[in-house]
């Protein structure tokens, strides 16, 4: 009998011990080092746009001309280049417009509206609205404001245009951006400090095409002259051949002949010397390297060096972020089209943070009243039943976020009720104070098929307020569900033995 007293105590020692874990975790997070920088690896919850508020974005087609420079190369347009600053820089603007007339047409515009989707998706977006006009293009999205939207709608409209070419010749497009098949943001950490590379895949028509000219044409020589000075990526050797005259006192038909070999000399060399041919990787007429290759490149991955190695986590992380954004523009594939952002507005939230904060310090008090009440009626059985009743919150609010239910004015209602029905059913727990034990289970086992029997038809209605196309009612809806579903489970496996 002692022993099995033993053990009871035991176990509900352990589970107090659980539910004070879950408590920290869910409360105060759980944080990992990476990059030399410690995160929060608890998953945030995701804010509906009534208490953070929105952006609210146009986007239209863009009627921009094409500037160019002194040399004919282009260099922008007319809506990123003011007429100012193409007068500074001697620009001039073309006759050709950014967009042609035959490319505006409905098949683009959805292409735009799904490679915009496929951006937002990648960039951690998902709490967005976004809908176009068939007949113009025009595109109105909402994404909720926070602390990356900056960051989101300027680079959302990157063209995306990917080639890698000859270093001489523009019009060699050797690799497309059709020719990716997958981009990512990889680093490699070594005692001197951690690396960011843009990590390209190849598909395998491609992969073997970079693999034949990284062998032959673009192999860099042991000796070889090259045009290009801007040569970030592989080391190339350039050999230069330097022949003198020894023979410094010889006469003038001497000299003619000294002069004459010399000539023939160079000329040889001159033969003997190869041009080293690069290719330009870029992205966007941005050149992101120029090169040659000590080495084919068989396996289509190629890995560019973003920035230089780092210890200082912010440089890391910052790296990470840019490389991260620009794989996402080219997972997403080539814009047909370049859009330009003609409204950009912050919509200010229904409630205010004032609110909010008011809302929370009644909540407290109000809890705090719940929890003095419950420990003045059950003394040492109180004090668990608090316990149990906190390790359900917290259980609760980790639920939420991962099951990506959105907290909104509705949810934090749906999320009250719930929190309600829980301590209204721990208090109905600790009523009961059976002396011996198995008329004690009995008791338990009748509450809960009660408990049951009165949760069901409040559970069912939550599963169709969950799939209504109203937003607000779904959101409750599911909050609601999932909060039933917790307090059956953890009323049977940690209240009921907590406060027994």
């Amino acid at each position: 009998m002692k022993e099995k007293m033993k053990e009871k105590k035991l176990t509900k020692v352990m589970k107090v011990l659980a539910i004070l874990a879950i408590c920290l975790i869910s409360f105060g997070g759980f944080y990992l080092k990476e990059n030399n920088q410690y995160k929060n690896a608890v998953k945030d919850y995701k804010i509906a746009s009534d208490l953070t508020g929105y952006r609210q974005l146009v986007l239209e087609v863009s009627d921009a001309y094409v500037v160019l420079d002194s040399n004919g190369q282009v260099v922008g347009n007319t809506d990123n280049l003011s007429d100012e600053s193409i007068a500074q820089n001697s620009y001039q603007k073309s006759e050709n417009k950014v967009n042609k007339d035959e490319d505006m047409n409905i098949n683009n515009y959805k292409k735009v509206k799904t490679i915009i989707e496929k951006r937002l998706n990648g960039l951690g977006v998902t709490n967005y609205n976004i809908s176009f006009q068939e007949e113009t293009g025009k595109i109105f999205l909402n994404i909720a404001e926070n602390d990356e939207t900056d960051h989101v709608v300027s680079n959302l409209l990157q063209v995306g245009k990917f080639q890698i070419r000859d270093s001489e010749d523009e019009e060699k497009i050797i690799i497309k951006g059709t020719d990716l098949k997958k981009s990512s943001a990889v680093y490699n950490t070594t005692e001197s400090g951690t690396t960011v590379y843009l990590q390209l895949e190849l598909n395998k028509q491609a992969s073997k095409t970079f693999a034949d000219i990284t062998a032959n044409e673009y192999k860099t020589l042991e000796n070889a002259t090259s045009e290009s000075s801007e040569t970030t990526g592989e080391s190339e050797t350039t050999a230069e051949v330097d022949v003198s005259n020894e023979n410094t006192e010889n006469s003038e038909e001497d000299q003619n002949n000294v002069n004459e070999n010399e000539s023939e000399s160079e000329d040889s060399t001159d033969q003997e010397k190869e041009t080293q041919k690069q290719i330009i990787l870029e992205i966007d007429g941005n050149k992101m390297v120029t090169t040659s290759f000590d080495e084919p490149i068989k396996d289509g991955i190629i890995d560019l060096s973003m920035g230089q190695n780092s210890k200082d986590s912010k440089t890391i992380s910052d790296s990470l972020k840019s490389t991260s954004t620009i794989a996402v523009i080219l997972n997403s594939g080539e814009m047909p089209l370049t859009y330009k952002v003609t409204e950009n507005q912050y919509v200010k939230q229904d409630v205010t943070s004032q609110t909010l904060k008011n809302i929370m310090y009644i909540t407290i008090a109000i809890l705090a009243v719940l929890f003095i009440v419950m420990i003045f009626k059950f003394k040492a059985k109180g004090f668990l039943g608090v316990i149990s009743f906190v390790g359900f919150e917290a259980l609760y609010l980790l639920l939420i976020r991962y099951t990506n239910v959105e907290i909104s004015i509705e949810s934090v209602v749906a999320i009250a009720i719930i929190s309600l029905i829980a301590y209204i059913e721990t208090m109905n727990l600790l009523k009961i104070n059976e002396p011996d034990q198995e008329l004690k289970n009995k008791e338990f086992t009748n509450e809960y098929k009660s408990f049951i029997s009165k949760i069901i038809p409040a559970g069912i209605i939550s599963v169709v307020f969950s799939f209504m196309s109203w937003e607000a009612i779904a959101t409750f809806g599911m909050v609601a569900f999932w909060g039933i579903v917790l307090v059956l489970i953890y009323t049977f496996l940690i209240t009921k033995n907590v406060v027994d």
